[in-house]
């Protein structure tokens, strides 16, 4: 009776399937570790957006507030001309007696 042989796979192949599984590990790991960059690259630039918007929205009310401010001072500059205006109708008319007292 003849015993069976069973067919090993050469050497050379051996050692040929085993780099190419180190290869891929290899490059395995380094897509993992682009992977990892890239998340916390992502993460720093979400968090920077997040950062920016904040800022815009309170520039945005800084804006708002003076605005109000300034439409207050616009308030108080045109009381304040009639209140000039008259004063200065007021003295007019101060000289204008006093012109006419002074022909008398």
């Amino acid at each position: 009776m003849k015993k069976k042989v069973k067919k090993s796979k050469p050497i050379k192949e051996k050692s040929m399937l085993k780099e190419a599984i180190v290869d891929i590990d290899k490059e395995l790991k380094n897509l993992t570790k682009e992977k990892t960059t890239l998340k916390q690259q992502t993460s720093a630039m979400d968090t920077s957006v997040k950062s920016a918007r904040e800022l815009e929205k309170q520039l945005q009310e800084r804006v708002a507030r003076l605005l109000e401010k300034e439409a207050k001072l616009n308030e108080k500059k045109k009381s304040t001309q009639v209140k000039i205006d008259r004063l200065a109708d007021k003295l007019g008319k101060i000289n204008k007696i006093k012109s006419e007292m002074n022909d008398l």
